[in-house]
């Protein structure tokens, strides 16, 4: 137990620290300004720049010493879990700053692997000494896509403002009606992921998963019925709902078949 409370403080404080990193990068390279932001903590002077910044190198370092503390508790001298943790370190520095890879149309992409598959695999090799699972990393793959579809209901939401800010979204580069297809299929694939995976590992109980299906089916096909030109005034919202939901009862349903 002690060793699983030690990393997953060292995860919770390397999203921390990814987080506020691109509220620091994302005011310096003005994305988020007095006329559009949503993270008001710089634009609102609510604390200055050099706090945020050096808020978020203390984070890193404290992350570093709870999953050094973590390891030695566990004597664990393994791959897996070195190469997972500066993976997340590696893509959570680069993700706003350094390569960018959100301004490159790949958010998506490293928040599905870094908060999906990667954290699950993470805890799971520091605990079983550096060994791999197929079977958890196609459980936590939904996962991974519903946390994604969050940032994309977000990029869809401010693509035009993105394109302004010379930042390249996968919404952006595809057109709104395309990213309103994308959308809906990112909230109704992991359904089918955990179907498979059910199948796959005689886990039928997972089906009961569809229970939530209607409500993200509307979800999904409301920007598409939205008297809102647009439909995308508050995807973000809805996206949160589902995921919200969607994790909740998934968790349950996995805490049920392995109890």
């Amino acid at each position: 137990l002690t060793t699983l409370v030690l990393f997953s403080i060292a995860v919770v404080l390397l999203h921390v620290a990814s987080n506020l990193l691109n509220t620091y990068y994302d005011f310096q390279y003005k994305i988020d300004d007095t006329d559009h932001c949503y993270d008001e903590t710089l634009v609102k002077k609510l604390l200055q720049e050099d706090e945020v910044l050096n808020a978020a190198w203390i984070c890193i370092a404290f992350s570093l010493i709870f999953f050094g503390c973590g390891a030695v508790i566990t004597k664990s001298t393994h791959l897996m879990p070195l190469v997972l943790f500066f993976k997340a370190l590696f893509i959570g520095f680069n993700y706003s700053t350094g390569i960018k890879f959100k301004h490159k149309c790949l958010g998506e992409v490293v928040i599905y692997t870094t908060f999906g598959p990667s954290i699950a695999l993470f805890v799971y090799s520091c605990l079983s000494k550096g060994q791999f699972s197929w079977e958890l990393l196609l459980a936590s793959s939904p996962l991974g896509i519903v946390i994604a579809s969050i940032l994309y209901a977000n990029n869809v939401r401010d693509a035009g403002h993105d394109l302004k800010c010379g930042v390249k979204t996968v919404a952006n580069q595809i057109g709104l009606k395309n990213s309103l297809y994308l959308y809906s299929f990112l909230l109704l694939i992991p359904y089918v992921q955990v179907t498979g995976y059910a199948i796959l590992y005689q886990h039928l109980e997972l089906v009961f998963i569809w229970a939530l299906a209607p409500l993200t089916l509307y979800f999904a096909t409301s920007p598409h019925r939205s008297s809102d030109p647009s439909g995308i005034s508050d995807l973000f919202e809805k996206t949160l709902v589902n995921f919200h939901l969607f994790a909740f009862y998934y968790t349950c349903l996995l805490y049920y078949i392995t109890r």
